[in-house]
């Protein structure tokens, strides 16, 4: 008589201690079922009502606990209707929350999920050929030219339809995931025209729900005509009708600041009219605009600046007063051979600062938030309990999101699993997948 094989791994009877018969001919050994029962738990939860325990350390961001993470060992935390109920030490976990559904995090490090406070992930194709002129040393303009630039980005992009565009920007978004993050902001910056970027961003909304990622789309308003009568007719038409259907969507103005994109005065006008309509605001530093994109953000009280570059003592004071916050991107500042801001000086003078992977074609295509964390040690001078926190709490504070980027009763039960024993170690070891499981609103959406 042939001896019977579980039909999911494959392992013969002989080597198991039980095999199951279903209909079918499908058969499944004990330590399949073990494992198809506990993903099966994991999945029956879509309230997110459960209790992680055995955490070896959990990162709270909390400053009632220790250090800047707010580190809490031997823990426990409880979620209840997709907010965190309870985290403390486990020795204190209420009674009566001691009987929801357990994952068992056996010693494991507990965290926020990790927030992408910058990205212009609504692109299509790729620019890898502008990528190794760089890397060989051309300077951008020309490897831009030769590499295809940002009409390249635009060419692609316009030539999928609608469902073509959104599976290339789920996948993206499934990579994003798997590595951790669990929001990001959404914006594009490589078409035509004003109308076209509006087209991405409600691609955006249309595939909101269709993975978990939250998304918060920013319209990104760096496209300017060079004729002066031609500029005054886009910003006519801008604020006329572009800006207000954005802030009816609930979208973001980020406007580019530097080189060709509006000058400063035009930038002030545009942000203040965002800002008026209820936009969330940010300013975008171009090129070589060293300390100026800073100073238009305190002139008209943008809570953003992304791609921070070098400032001096009294403008670093002056944003640490207004709470006005900063946006690193390592990987891209690495790419382009930027030089190192001040981080530091900006975190002692009170400025929050967060980190984006800047996903895009160019200069290089990066969907890892880890990737961007390790290099804003290794780089940017953060340590690594400054990184963990900038790419949670500090991005959280960046885009506005009270409830998320901490751990703490009421706030979103967004969490990642680290199979590692503490948080630094998103940093420690550049490249390594961590992740063990990742819960957005307190479901299980990544499991290994």
């Amino acid at each position: 008589m042939r001896s019977r094989t579980c039909t999911f791994c494959g392992a013969r009877e002989q080597r198991v201690t039980a095999l199951v018969a279903g209909p079918g001919k499908a058969v499944i050994c004990d330590h399949c079922a073990e494992l198809a029962s506990g993903l099966v738990k994991e999945r029956l939860t879509p309230t997110g009502d459960m209790v992680l325990d055995n955490i070896g350390r959990l990162a709270t961001n909390n400053p009632r606990f220790q250090g800047m993470l707010g580190i809490v060992t031997e823990a426990a935390l409880a979620v209840r209707r997709g907010r965190v109920a309870w985290a403390g030490p486990a020795e204190r976990l209420p009674s009566g929350l001691e009987g929801l559904p357990r994952i068992d995090c056996e010693g494991r490090t507990v965290m926020p999920g990790l927030i992408d406070a910058h990205t212009h992930l609504l692109f299509g194709g790729e620019r890898s050929r502008e990528f190794a002129l760089l890397a060989a040393g051309a300077p951008e303009t020309k490897a831009a030219m030769q590499g295809g630039g940002p009409a390249a980005t635009a060419r692609a992009t316009q030539s999928l339809d609608v469902d073509e565009f959104a599976d290339v920007v789920s996948g993206r978004l499934h990579r994003m995931l798997e590595s951790g993050t669990t929001t990001a902001e959404a914006s594009a910056g490589f078409s035509a025209n004003h109308q076209d970027e509006m087209n991405l961003l409600q691609v955006a909304d249309m595939i909101q729900g269709r993975q978990p990622v939250d998304l918060l789309p920013t319209f990104n308003l760096s496209v300017f005509p060079s004729l002066g009568s031609e500029r005054e007719r886009t910003i006519a038409r801008l604020t006329a009708a572009i800006l207000p259907n954005a802030a009816r969507k609930d979208y973001g103005l980020r406007v580019s600041y530097g080189g060709r994109f509006p000058s400063y005065e035009e930038g002030r006008d545009l942000l203040e009219k965002g800002a008026a309509l209820g936009m969330k605001v940010r300013v975008h530093r171009e090129g070589q605009a060293m300390g100026q994109a800073h100073e238009l953000a305190l002139d008209v009280n943008a809570p953003v600046v992304d791609h921070c570059d070098a400032v001096d003592a009294r403008t670093a004071a002056a944003m640490g007063r207004m709470g006005i916050a900063v946006v690193i991107t390592p990987v891209t500042a690495l790419a382009r051979r930027e030089e190192v801001p001040a981080v530091q000086e900006l975190i002692a003078s009170g400025v929050p600062v967060a980190i984006g992977t800047d996903c895009g074609p160019a200069p290089v295509m990066n969907e890892s938030l880890p990737l961007a964390v390790s290099l804003a040690v290794l780089e940017m001078g953060l340590t690594p309990d400054q990184a963990v926190w900038s790419a949670t709490r500090g991005s959280a504070i960046a885009l506005g999101l009270e409830n998320q980027g901490w751990i703490g009763s009421g706030a979103a039960a967004d969490l990642l699993i680290l199979d590692a024993p503490h948080p630094d170690h998103l940093a420690y070891r550049p490249g390594a997948d961590l992740v063990w499981k990742v819960l957005k609103a307190g479901a299980v959406v990544v499991s290994r």
